[in-house]
């Protein structure tokens, strides 16, 4: 396994090492890497088992995934959430930052995009076996942008395996922010603001939820809508490796936009098996947030037209001070793996998709 240089804040980020020899004499699965590498506090919040470069910009990752996550979970624990390819794709374009780039611990990653598609199995390719599920990540780096030899963007595409078989691909695209470009952002001196108090919740059983504690949508007076619950308390979107959060994590927009589409197929159980989310401006925790969610029309002529009837398009939007901060579109297919029956659109009024 390579070393982790760390270089100090003034030298150039080093260059990705050459490959190395074949990863059937290492075991990816042995341990998890450094907390510090995927931004988590927690050892058990660790997804990411061993890494090795294979190239310039390519990388071969191990990850594992518990039998049973303790919030990333489907109804019937048939299967494993589809969510946690995102958070699995998010935590190694963090940790190929660090290692592969060098990019110091002190500065801070900014998500622009994150998405994942299930592979030709579908959800029985995440079926839940007696063991943890064991995956590998086959990565290449796009879209990489050095700022005076240093990294400032990068673009990641996973195809991801699981006993050697395809179950799933994905990409996120981050950037690089020094200690004082994150300070500029924020405003000289300005202290992290207040989270705003949890709003009331809504029914967690109709947002696929078994606790209250774990809803993120709070009842909204337009239909189709709900407000963002950003409890800065949740012990799995929110991480105490930073000890006072400014803005909504990533991984909770995708949270929301998942409650939304459930919460517009309710009574029928479904799961994200497709999701593009665009990250457009941070979303700050002290004002209110706008969750709004809408059907779409599906694919009539094109790639995948007609291919799979169960699977319902949707739109979310999340809208703060009048501006659209967050977009997601995903694919809502049946968690159980029987057919999606829906009720009618409901109507929506009040607000603009544009944002």
């Amino acid at each position: 396994m390579p070393a982790i240089a760390e270089p100090d804040g003034d030298s150039p980020y080093p260059h990705p090492a050459p490959g190395h020899p074949g990863h059937a004499r290492y075991d990816f699965h042995e341990r998890t890497v450094s907390r510090r590498l995927v931004h988590r506090s927690s050892v058990a919040e660790v997804l990411i088992t061993g890494w090795q470069a294979t190239g310039p910009y390519d990388f071969l990752l191990g990850a594992q995934w518990p039998r049973l996550h303790g919030f990333y979970r489907l109804p019937g624990d048939r299967h494993h959430d589809p969510v946690l390819m995102a958070e699995t794709i998010r935590q190694a374009a963090l940790l190929i930052g660090h290692v592969g780039f060098g990019v110091p611990h002190d500065h801070h990653y900014a998500l622009d995009e994150l998405s994942y598609a299930l592979g030709p199995a579908g959800l029985d390719g995440l079926a839940i076996a007696p063991a943890p599920a064991a995956l590998m990540l086959r990565i290449g780096c796009q879209d990489v942008r050095m700022r005076h030899g240093r990294l400032a963007a990068l673009r990641v595409h996973a195809e991801i395996e699981r006993d050697g078989r395809p179950v799933g691909r994905g990409s996120g695209e981050l950037r690089v922010l020094s200690p004082a470009s994150y300070a500029r952002l924020r405003g000289p001196g300005r202290p992290a603001p207040a989270p705003r108090p949890p709003e009331s919740c809504t029914a967690p059983e109709l947002v696929g939820r078994q606790r209250a504690a774990d809803v993120v949508l709070g009842p909204s007076l337009l239909p189709g809508s709900w407000l963002l619950r950003a409890d800065a308390d949740h012990p799995a979107l929110f991480d105490r490796m930073d000890p006072a959060p400014d803005h909504v994590p990533g991984m909770l927009v995708l949270e929301a936009a998942r409650q939304a589409a459930q919460r517009l197929c309710h009574p029928a159980r479904v799961a994200p098996v497709e999701l593009v989310t665009s990250f457009h401006a941070p979303i700050a925790l002290d004002r209110p947030c706008l969750v709004r969610a809408v059907r779409e029309p599906a694919p009539e002529s094109g790639p995948g037209a007609g291919r799979d009837v169960r699977r319902l398009p949707v739109r979310v939007l999340l809208v703060q001070d009048g501006r659209t901060v967050a977009e997601c579109r995903l694919l809502a297919g049946p968690a159980d793996g029987g057919p999606t029956a829906v009720g009618p659109a409901p109507v929506c009024r009040g607000l603009s998709l544009a944002g």
